[in-house]
Order: structure tokens, then C-alpha cells, then sequence
């Protein structure tokens, strides 16, 4: 047994659950199912934790006895009384030679791999001799591209992809550790499912009989994704989760297709590059390994429908093949520039800041400039497009909730906000919404707005007073935090922590959002007539 399986017996033993066991422990329900399905390991204080509340010693929860020496030592459920667990005194029964064999067992249990593991191997160094883990168990895949990992009765399993012989969890020991999720697809007798069991992620379709086609057509289910970050689950020749450059090219050598960085919104994990595999006799499957510093960082096995074994073939633009373990770039060419308006480039950046966890923080900064820079600039009907057909509305609003809920902005970008509210494009609701965002913005931080106002010359006067007055119309709506707001300017000018020129802008907005709305047309519309 692995120590998951040892957590899960013991907890199952007292009849509590994930969710009562983390509650006590301090711990997520989530970081529970992670001990019990060994995609993590508890530290040592959780380890004595969990032996006080099983009644053991940790060297007793650690060690891997044989199952009728846990069933002797694991204690009975007791009275029905409310989580009598709780009130159970720790026991103190470590010696310093349990505490050795703890950490020894541990050490000898998850370590190795670990250790392995965070070695980054030389970039230029091909060791196409190294040894991998190639056990397979009877019966095997047919296969590459299955995964296998030991189930919790300590046998080996695997799945593969394809047509199952039996449905969802496929004569395996495989538990959901979250609700599985599903949804239709595009033929009424097929629907998709989703199922996380903690070591694995599974999407398979579940296939009705169709009875008009064939009346004895049998229901079925078909894997069309395996996918893991668990260093216990590995693929056909070896490769896991943790496994080194050189290892992987010794499983799979030149076969190997180079592919940069994936930029999808579904990103496995965080990743530099990634290497595909795919085999001629096997149409549409395919192996992905997303490689993060040198290491695996997790594995996808896929099938690529009707892509088949076209979906990654070299283009020598992002895909390259390998050539003695290394991407071969003699042949690459520049990916065709696509000319991008204002509104599509601000649109593309949107949706990359919202949807793709796998950006760098240049990258991020590179997308926010791209949105804030281009405010002033861009077509906001072209934008509303750029979302679908009968949503331009919904989309339109949607950055602005964006922008509104970044609360924190760099001076450029509060600036780049001010002279938005010029744009031909913010009128009507619009307008309303973004002087919203403006009057929000100000109230966040007053300083860095006045800083703002005040950076430009006299050709970006009357823009800034556009923005002043967009910024005071709520203000007679949030009566509190515009002189919350007025407060802290007024601090500052006392303090003499603004410029001469930020002094008077602080006046000019000052003038406008203490004045009531229906007697703003007669304010001036410039600061330097208050010199």
C-alpha cells in the first residue's frame, strides 16, 4: 500500500470524510483527495496530525504493512456521537527511531524521483543511452499512447485511448475526485464527459444506441483525452511527469515533433515548448509532453479526430522536427503577419490576459499595454464585432468590466484611460459606464489621476477636461468617496507633494466634483483661467 492508500483506509476505517478530516487538520477537502490518491505527499506536521487523529504513530501510518497488519491496527468506528475523533487526545508516542524511519521512508518513497526530477539537464547534452522505466503490465496497450500508473489495490493499471470494453471507470480502481461534468455535442446519441480522478484527468464520449440505424447497436464509450501532472503516471516507454529531456529523447528520439509554446486558452500546464508524437498506424492519437525547465510538466494523450496524423506535422513555424535530439531550424520561416486594426489587437489582448494561464509576466504586461495604449484609438463598434454576431453589446461591456475591476493602474495607464473617455465611440451608455470606471479609478487613487491629467501638454487639454467631467458625473452619486477622495488631494497640496502644474489640475478637478451637476456649464474649461 502507498501511504494515500494507508490515509484513505485509516480515514474510511473511522467513517469520517475528506471534507471533516480537513476541517480538523486545517487542510482543504482538495488537499485531502491529493494525499489519497499520492498526487501529493503531507509535510510532517500534517503527517503528525493525521496519526494523533488516527490513534497511531506516524511511523505506523508511513511504513507499508501487509493489508491483514492494517486491519489489526486500524481502529473500529466508535459510538455515533458526534465526531468523537475530535476530542481524542494525540498520542505521544514518537521516539526519536520512528521519527528516523519516518522521514527514511519518505525519503525512499517520494525522494528519488524528486531529486531526479529537479535536475536540469544541459540543454545541448543527448544521452540517448539513459534508462527509462519501460515495465508494462499483462495485459498491455497496444499502444503508446495510454497511460499506466498502480491503482489502489496495488496492481497495475492503465488506460488507453479509443473504444472502452466497459464504462466510465473502465474496470479500473479510479475515483472522481471532483463532479464529473458533461455536456451535449453535436449528434443527439452522443454526449462528452469530463472526469477528474486526482491522478488523471479522463474525457471520454458515452455513445447511445441508435436503434433506427441498428436496433442492436450496444451503448458505448469512447477516451478521446488522458491527461496528468502526477509523477506516479507514466506513458508505455517510461516517460512520467518529472522525467529529464535526455529521458524522454531516449523513449522516443527523433520521432519527436518540437512545437513552441502553446498559446490556447486550455493549457495542460505551464510549459517553454512542448514535444508531440504521433505514429502513421495509429490515425489521430497523439502524446504531448509540456516541458517546463528542462523537465516533463505534464503529459496529454489525445485523439486528433479529423486532423489525424496531420496535426503536427512540421511547418517550420511553430512545429520542427528533431535532428540528433534537437529542433531543426535550417528551414523556418516567419509565421504570415496578420494586419490587426486597434480594436482586434486590443480584442486579441483581452482574451489572452482572461483566458491563457500560461503567460509570462512580459507577456501579461505586453497585453495591458496593448489595451490601455489603444483606448483613445480604436473603433469601439469594430470591437463589439470582433465578439459575434448579436453580441457586440455584451462584448463591449465586458472589457469595460475588465478595465473597471483592474483597480490597480500604473500612471500611463490611468492617462491612456483619460483620454479614452475622448473617443468618438464612448457615447450613450457607454459613456455611462466608463465615466463609472473613471470616477472609480479616481477615487483608488487620487494622486497617480491628478499626475495623469496634469502629464500632458496643451494639445491634450481638452481631453482631460472631457475626462474631468466624465469623472464628475457620479460624483453626486457617491457623495462619501468623492470627498473621501477631495480629502486626500487636499492633504497633498497642504503637504506640498505636488507639482505646480499637478497643484492646479488638483484645483480644476476639485472645482468640478464639489459643483453641483446642473451648474457645471458655467465652470471654465480650462485650469489656467484658476491662476
Amino acid at each position: 500500500m502507498t501511504l494515500g492508500q494507508r490515509i484513505h483506509h485509516y480515514r474510511t476505517s473511522l467513517g469520517i470524510s475528506q471534507e471533516t478530516l480537513g476541517a480538523h487538520l486545517g487542510v482543504s477537502r482538495q488537499a485531502v483527495s491529493k494525499w489519497e490518491t499520492d498526487a501529493a505527499t503531507p509535510d510532517m506536521k500534517n503527517l503528525l496530525a493525521l496519526a494523533g487523529v488516527f490513534g497511531i504513530s506516524v511511523a505506523e501510518l508511513t511504513e507499508t504493512p501487509e493489508p491483514s497488519q492494517i486491519a489489526d491496527t486500524a481502529p473500529q468506528p466508535k459510538s455515533t456521537q458526534a465526531q468523537p475523533f475530535l476530542y481524542k487526545k494525540h498520542q505521544r508516542r514518537l521516539a526519536a527511531i520512528a521519527v528516523l524511519a519516518v522521514i527514511l521512508g519518505i525519503l525512499l518513497q517520494i525522494g528519488i524521483w524528486k531529486h531526479n526530477a529537479s535536475k536540469v539537464p544541459d540543454e545541448d547534452l543527448v544521452t540517448p543511452e539513459i534508462e527509462y522505466e519501460n515495465r508494462l503490465p499483462s495485459p498491455a496497450p497496444e499502444t503508446d499512447f495510454a497511460l499506466l500508473w498502480y491503482g489502489s489495490d496495488g496492481s497495475e493499471e492503465f488506460l488507453e485511448l479509443g473504444e472502452q470494453i466497459a464504462f466510465f471507470p473502465f474496470n479500473t480502481t479510479l475515483k472522481l475526485t471532483e463532479p464529473a461534468e458533461s455536456q451535449d455535442t453535436d449528434f443527439n446519441i452522443m454526449t462528452s464527459h469530463q472526469a477528474d480522478c486526482g491522478i488523471i484527468n479522463i474525457r471520454y464520449y458515452h455513445i447511445k444506441g441508435n436503434a433506427e440505424v441498428d436496433p442492436k447497436s450496444p451503448k458505448r464509450e469512447f477516451i478521446y483525452s488522458l491527461s496528468t501532472i502526477v509523477s506516479d503516471v507514466r506513458t508505455p516507454r517510461g516517460i512520467h511527469p518529472g522525467s529529464t529531456k535526455a529521458q524522454i529523447l531516449a523513449a522516443y528520439g527523433d520521432d519527436l515533433v518540437y512545437c513552441m509554446k502553446e498559446e490556447s486558452g486550455y493549457t495542460l500546464a505551464k510549459h517553454d515548448y512542448y514535444y508531440a508524437f504521433q505514429t502513421p498506424e495509429t490515425f489521430g492519437a497523439s502524446l504531448q509532453f509540456f516541458m517546463l525547465d528542462g523537465v516533463v510538466a505534464g503529459i496529454r494523450a489525445e485523439h486528433m479526430g479529423d486532423e489525424g496524423t496531420l496535426a503536427f506535422v512540421p511547418n517550420y513555424t511553430s512545429r520542427f522536427p528533431l535532428k540528433n535530439g534537437e529542433p531543426d531550424f535550417s528551414q523556418r520561416q516567419d509565421p504570415e503577419q496578420e494586419t490587426l486594426s486597434d480594436a482586434r489587437r486590443v480584442y486579441i489582448a483581452w482574451n489572452q490576459l482572461e483566458t491563457n494561464n500560461n503567460l509570462s509576466a512580459e507577456e501579461r504586461y505586453t497585453y495591458r499595454r496593448d489595451i490601455f495604449s489603444l483606448l483613445p484609438t480604436m473603433d469601439w463598434q469594430e470591437f463589439g464585432l470582433c465578439g459575434g454576431y448579436n453580441l457586440e453589446d455584451e462584448t463591449r461591456f465586458a472589457l469595460m468590466v475588465w478595465l473597471e475591476t483592474q483597480r490597480t493602474y500604473t500612471a500611463s495607464e490611468m492617462l491612456w484611460m483619460q483620454l479614452g473617455a475622448s473617443n468618438p465611440g464612448i457615447d450613450g451608455i457607454y459613456a455611462d459606464r466608463y465615466s463609472g470606471i473613471l470616477f472609480q479609478a479616481f477615487c483608488f487613487d487620487p494622486l497617480t489621476f491628478v499626475k495623469a491629467l496634469s502629464s500632458g501638454g496643451t494639445e491634450t487639454e481638452p481631453a482631460m477636461q472631457r475626462a474631468i467631467s466624465a469623472t464628475a458625473y457620479h460624483a453626486d452619486l457617491y457623495p462619501g468617496d468623492t470627498q473621501q477622495a477631495l480629502d486626500v488631494l487636499t492633504a497633498a497640496q497642504q503637504e506640498h507633494l505636488l507639482l505646480e502644474k499637478e497643484a492646479l489640475w488638483a484645483e480644476f478637478l476639485k472645482l468640478y466634483l464639489s459643483t453641483p451637476i446642473e451648474k457645471r456649464a458655467t465652470l471654465p474649461q480650462t485650469p489656467q483661467v484658476l491662476q
